[in-house]
């Protein structure tokens, strides 16, 4: 979801090292290859959820302690650091958001992201108000993978084909929870006008350098009849990771989340998740059905069909994670494939943060 009004609340690979007084904070690098299943030549187009996983590759900006401090002003929220050595204008690509500062000391802000804004001598502008972090917070500074970094530009026909409109072109979509739609990008190779990538939402001015939140969802429609792949390289983002998961206060309404989990590797489960807290203000709602409960689903897009899952805390038998597809027995430790993005469907009025666990690397 991007979006400059997205609300945190306050409450083979190699090592990387950083501490207070570095600059160049570098993170173990790896790959990982999501599937694109084709139509075979039968259904108009095959649907594939993404989990993007990891960052571009590069030293990430890290720093922190007694130097740093946040404030407001007339431009807006910002974090200062008087030891920081980038330039004004540093981390904004033109009129478009193009990386994201993450906050990495502990406390209640630890593993939330939010855009840069805006850079001056020594201070970063957010989209979202971090000085919850506190006084002397450690932070890092990530790029975000755009449509041309992350897809190509042009991208591989075996990949993405292009075309002259969505409706015959492969199609990327990010979905917005809080105006219940979708953004659609495709590579646009032939027709009228300038080629390259587009968006339908005409607040897009520059489709081709649009920034891809790391943990937005990629909702891959494919109308091609082979198969195909998407291999992504990049950092592994180490550390927790916090997601906003919207609800709705509106009654009997459900809100959709389509979320990245930035967990490259298969290891993440309903279980060790921390989904549900017990708390419906702070997690997945629980009830003794799928019905009231707040519900996880993967999708598997070999078999187009998504396993549902929900924390039943009521009823009779057996309470736990419990999953509607028979074949899943286990569903606490059901491992959620790393190349694909979850859903959430909330029946909870209120929206929380989702800290998901740091990745955990063999050495």
């Amino acid at each position: 979801m991007k979006t400059l009004t997205y609300s945190i609340f306050a409450a083979a690979l190699a090592c990387g090292f950083a501490s207070a007084t570095t600059t160049a904070y570098t993170t173990p690098v790896g790959y990982m290859t999501v599937p694109l299943p084709g139509t075979g030549g039968g259904s108009p187009q095959t649907l594939q959820l993404a989990n993007q996983g990891l960052l571009p590759s590069g030293p990430a900006y890290a720093a922190g302690g007694s130097t740093v401090t946040f404030g407001s002003d007339g431009t807006g929220t910002y974090l200062q650091d008087t030891n920081a050595t980038w330039a004004a204008g540093a981390y904004v690509n033109g009129s478009n958001v193009s990386s994201l500062l993450e906050i990495t000391s502990a406390g209640s802000l630890k593993g939330a992201m939010s855009w840069i804004t805006s850079s001056a001598t020594q201070k970063l502008y957010t989209a979202d108000n971090l000085s919850a972090a506190g006084a002397g917070a450690s932070y890092r500074v990530w790029a975000a993978y755009t449509m041309a970094s992350l897809f190509g530009n042009p991208p591989d026909a075996a990949v993405l084909a292009g075309g002259s409109g969505a409706a015959g072109a492969d199609n990327v979509e990010i979905y917005n929870p809080l105006t219940n739609s979708y953004q659609v990008f495709w590579y646009k190779n032939a027709g009228k006008g300038t080629m390259g990538w587009v968006c339908e939402d005409s607040s897009v001015t520059d489709a081709t350098n649009y920034a891809i939140h790391p943990n937005d969802g990629l909702v891959l429609l494919r109308k091609q009849s082979a198969d195909g792949s998407l291999v992504i390289s990049g950092s592994v983002k180490d550390g927790q990771t916090m997601v906003r998961v919207d609800g709705d206060a509106t009654p009997s309404t459900v809100t959709l989340n389509i979320l990245g989990t930035q967990v490259p590797v298969n290891q993440l489960t309903p279980g060790n998740s921390g989904l549900y807290t017990g708390d419906p203000s702070t997690g997945l709602q629980g009830s003794s059905g799928p019905a009231s409960a707040d519900n996880l689903l993967v999708f598997d897009a070999p078999t187009n069909s998504y396993k549902v899952f929900w924390y039943k805390n009521a009823g009779k038998g057996t309470m736990g994670w419990v999953c509607e597809d028979a074949s899943v027995p286990d569903a606490t430790n059901f491992v959620i494939p790393s190349t694909g993005a979850v859903l959430i469907q909330r029946k909870a009025a209120a929206s929380f943060n989702w800290t998901i666990p740091a990745v955990s690397i063999a050495p």
